[in-house]
């Protein structure tokens, strides 16, 4: 009798528990009610994410939050994210949406849901000519810079456990530590590198190896399934239609490759 009057209640509890988070949960059809969507986007990640010299936001994935908010009518909050914090901001409810040059990857999709990728990048190990690396088996004890949490930072850590790595906050921070000097190498998306080496000519940025194709997904919390749905939508509509390529040829300089679909 004790047993099954537990079952009883921790079946109500468990019911109870679903209701209260599914009543807090921002799916498609509150965004539209409530006339607003709030997107993080990257702001030191060009060229998907910077400040112009007025200091607005500008690049490929602030282009994709513009666009969305105006597919949905609705108006757009910009929030400005890191690599580290996107997720935690996007789970805490401080985000409905996040476009981040995100990648996809299992253990990131227990935590989120992805939507089928938009464009992508190719990230790497990149430095100086005249240091003698070529993969991550020749990496010796070369300080290399990377920001916490980004997919070049999960991949360098599962090919080089050993190598010494240094951690920030974000691209910025790495990339100041790269050009400062406290760094040999930086680890990142093959863009950003070309971007620093186009706004510094003294720079050496080569790529020393490329570790993964990356494709870049919208990422939304798992009790929006509505939202996810649409996204996928707009994705699929945008690449039907050449905007999302137009988009890669604006701010990449490039077409926009074959990309798989989630």
């Amino acid at each position: 009798m004790f047993k099954h009057l537990t079952k009883i209640v921790s079946a109500a509890l468990i019911a109870g528990s679903f209701m209260a988070g599914s009543s807090q949960a921002t799916d498609l059809q509150d965004i539209l009610s409530e006339g607003k969507v709030r997107i993080g986007v990257p702001v030191d990640v060009a060229p998907f994410g910077s400040n112009d010299a007025n200091n607005n936001p500008v690049g490929l994935d602030v282009d994709m939050a513009t666009n969305i908010a105006e597919a949905l009518g609705v108006e757009l909050e910009l929030q400005q994210i890191t690599g580290a914090n996107r997720i935690p901001y996007l789970l805490t409810g401080k985000l409905d949406i996040v476009i981040s040059v995100m990648g996809a990857t299992p253990q990131r999709a227990l935590q989120i849901a992805f939507s089928s990728p938009y464009s992508g990048i190719s990230g790497g190990v990149f430095g100086p000519k005249d240091i003698p690396v070529s993969s991550a088996d020749d990496l010796t004890d070369q300080t290399i810079a990377v920001a916490r949490g980004t997919t070049q930072d999960l991949l360098l850590s599962k090919l080089a456990p050993d190598a010494n790595i240094q951690r920030y906050d974000d691209d910025a921070t790495a990339a100041a530590a790269f050009t400062s000097g406290q760094a040999e190498l930086f680890a990142t998306a093959d863009i950003v590198a070309k971007v620093m080496m186009t706004q510094d000519p003294s720079l050496e940025l080569y790529p020393k190896f490329i570790m993964m194709f990356n494709p870049t997904h919208i990422g939304v919390r798992h009790d929006s399934p509505q939202l996810l749905q649409w996204l996928n939508t707009y994705v699929f509509v945008g690449m039907l239609d050449g905007s999302l390529a137009a988009l890669t040829e604006k701010w990449l300089g490039s077409e926009l490759p074959d990309l798989p679909s989630l």
